[in-house]
């Protein structure tokens, strides 16, 4: 069961929306979502489970996938109608513009939490890994990296424009490797992730 929210898509005629990040007060992902959509501007806001423990109890809650961050999908001349959205701080920008999330990005996203939405890491930080396929499986398709970290070997695509990559367990027979790279840099302080796993006999 795909685990997102997104407000309904505006047809605006004369031009081609693109999707963009914005950055929003924190705790304010789900309202500024629900704000975007009353005002019929397209939005997306991945979300994820997260296991909370109590002294008697235990519960499988949803949290955002990105801690501040929603996407919207929309025509530069609709900016300002972004601007109004409950909590909105600003677009995450390159070089003073805001950053464009090119759609296959933002479809990987929608596969993963899809399929994996208890059992994927958000990872930051520079990392260079081996250009990876999945070739079986839900995200049967999808091309990633390969990346070692503390000795073990974790699928992960990237978001452009966040510098944050979705890191998911995938079996390693149903990964593979497109091209080698140089070796993986790594910031050791980066220590949660999901791996692959081996394939089960």
């Amino acid at each position: 069961m795909s685990i997102t929210a997104s407000s309904s898509p505006t047809r605006t005629p004369g031009g081609q929306k693109s999707w963009y990040v914005i950055y929003v007060k924190a705790r304010h992902e789900k309202s500024a979502n629900s704000d975007l959509a009353a005002r019929g501007i397209e939005s997306y806001l991945p979300m994820r489970k997260e296991l909370h423990k109590w002294t008697d109890r235990k519960k499988w809650v949803e949290v955002p996938l990105f801690s501040c961050y929603v996407f919207v999908r929309v025509l530069p001349e609709e900016f300002s109608r972004v601007y109004l959205a409950s909590g909105f701080v600003k677009f995450v920008s390159s070089a003073g513009k805001p950053s464009v999330i090119p759609d296959n990005q933002v479809d990987n996203v929608r596969k993963v939490v899809e399929f994996y939405s208890d059992d994927v890491e958000v990872l930051e930080g520079s990392y260079r890994g081996r250009k990876a396929e999945v070739t079986a499986g839900p995200l049967a398709g999808l091309r990633g990296e390969i990346i070692e970290l503390m000795n073990r070997k974790n699928f992960v695509i990237r978001i452009e424009g966040l510098d944050k990559l979705l890191s998911v367990s995938v079996p390693v027979g149903a990964v593979k490797v497109l091209e080698d790279l140089a070796a993986d840099t790594i910031p050791q302080s980066a220590a949660r992730m999901a791996t692959i796993t081996p394939a089960r006999s």
